[in-house]
């Protein structure tokens, strides 16, 4: 039985405790609003209510003040002034008459507003009324607001609240405790579980993607077990095959053949097995974004794009095993080849590297492919797959640091009936004595070191031998190495 996927911290939880908090902190928001606005609206109305006071007092006060009637002016002063909120009135006239009320009232230099109204009589400006003031609030009709319009804004904020926790839960949540559920089932029992469930939103997307993911991974699983048993197969025949060759004196040199074929053997197979980890860290990463509540769309479409590449690069290498096993039962230095047919060099090629790609990734270096898509071969595909691996392969391990950088052309080229490959790295390159011996049969500069000098003696066979061609290299230190391959379009009999 699998073990249950604990979640640790439900989205639920954490959408309710994030959300509730934000829910109180925008009813204080609007509660802090509506004091400024009504403060503000308060303030203006009694601004109004002491000009429109100050201007009546102007017209009142006119006569007296024409008249020069001081008694009946302080009268009136007095009885504008009574007002809480008023600090002092003052009337100045072109007679020089000056009246204050209170008596000897100053204007506040700071804290109060003043305000002044011109004194006009029959259209003539005889003087002036200046009045300061301050604003004092109505607390009792501000808190009566704030009580009667909070509560509302309250209720209705909670309410928006509660339904957008509620459709999340349905509409989030539970389709993925669903995909969750699924993949504790696809661990017990290995079966497609597919999820019910059904909507034209980023959720439905995600639940449509999960079911074909899971149902494609079953199919890959199954290609992979079927594959990784032909290529056991294989090994095991390699294995007979080598203590054939060493029994005849006449492949006598192919007993060391099979140490080579074996290490390319074993390439493509560590490339399907790091990649089929690679996956596995990849699922186990998505689940634990289950677990944790963190998953995100972009998440899960890069764990099915990661998903598609590596059961893509797995089924690739272990084909690859299975032709490079095909093929090394029929290469020799005089006879074996493989079955030839027709093939699209470009789409070969493009495999080939892309067979190789978790070994590049280890270095800083690039490979690019100049090919027309329509060249058509008849010939060995397996010969010319083996035949760029091995040179893309040597020049990573004698041209290159990983900390390198740099680059690999491969470029193809129609010369009438023939086809012209030049392969060329730009990596530290080869001194003189070197190239001389690169295609001689265990000469390597790695003794030691993992190299077994038949890699590029295999290119030779391959190409003189197997494709009929010819090969040149040239090389200077420091400045790369180059390959010229030249090889028919069309490889009529087998080679002897």
């Amino acid at each position: 039985m699998p073990t249950p996927m604990k979640i640790k911290n439900s989205l639920v939880k954490r959408l309710f405790f994030i959300s509730l908090p934000l829910t109180l902190l925008a009813g204080l928001l609007y509660a802090g609003v509506i004091v400024y606005i009504e403060t503000q609206s308060l303030k203006a109305n009694q601004h109004a209510q002491v000009e429109a006071q100050v201007k009546q007092l102007a017209q009142v006060i006119a006569i007296p003040t024409w008249n020069l009637d001081q008694q009946f002016i302080n009268s009136y002063l007095k009885q504008y002034a009574v007002a809480p909120y008023i600090r002092c009135i003052e009337l100045v006239s072109d007679a020089n008459l000056k009246e204050q009320a209170p008596k000897n009232c100053t204007h506040p230099e700071s804290g109060a507003i003043l305000h002044s109204e011109p004194i006009i009589y029959e259209g003539q400006y005889i003087g002036v009324v200046v009045a300061s003031f301050v604003i004092k609030l109505d607390n009792d009709r501000l808190n009566f607001i704030l009580l009667s319009r909070i509560p509302v804004a309250l209720v209705a904020l909670f309410s928006i609240f509660f339904v957008v926790f509620l459709v999340f839960r349905r509409w989030v949540v539970r389709p993925i405790q669903a995909m969750m559920k699924s993949i504790e089932e696809f661990q017990g029992d290995g079966q497609h579980h597919p999820v019910d469930w059904h909507s034209e939103d980023e959720i439905g997307t995600l639940v449509e993607a999960f079911n074909q993911a899971q149902k494609q991974q079953m199919q890959h699983e199954k290609i992979l077990t079927s594959e990784k048993d032909k290529a056991e197969q294989a090994l095991l025949e390699l294995k007979e095959t080598q203590s054939q060759l060493v029994e005849s004196e006449k492949m006598a040199s192919l007993g060391s053949l099979v140490a080579g074929i074996s290490h390319e053997i074993n390439t493509p197979l560590g490339v399907a097995r790091t990649s089929s980890s690679h996956v596995n860290d990849a699922l186990t990463k998505i689940n634990k974004s289950f677990e944790a509540g963190t998953l995100t769309k972009s998440e899960m479409q890069q764990f099915l794009e990661l998903s598609k590449d590596g059961l893509h690069l797995m089924t690739a290498n272990l084909i690859r095993a299975s032709e490079l096993m095909t093929s090394f039962k029929q290469v020799s230095a005089d006879q074996s080849h493989d079955e030839i047919r027709m093939f699209n060099l470009h789409e070969y090629l493009q495999e080939t590297i892309y067979t190789l790609k978790p070994n590049l990734k280890r270095y800083q270096v690039t490979v690019l492919l100049e090919c027309e898509e329509s060249i058509e071969l008849e010939s060995f595909p397996g010969a010319i797959s083996q035949i760029f691996t091995n040179l893309i392969m040597n020049s990573l391990y004698h041209a290159y640091d990983t900390t390198d950088q740099g680059g690999i052309n491969i470029k193809v080229m129609e010369s009438g009936d023939n086809l012209i490959l030049n392969y060329q790295d730009d990596g530290s390159g080869m001194p003189e004595e070197v190239r001389k011996k690169i295609f001689d049969p265990f000469f390597t500069t790695k003794r030691g070191k993992g190299g077994t000098g038949l890699g590029m003696h295999i290119i030779y066979n391959l190409v003189s031998h197997k494709l009929q061609g010819s090969i040149e290299v040239t090389s200077e230190v420091g400045r790369g190495t180059s390959f010229t391959i030249k090889v028919p379009k069309v490889v009529h009999s087998s080679p002897t």
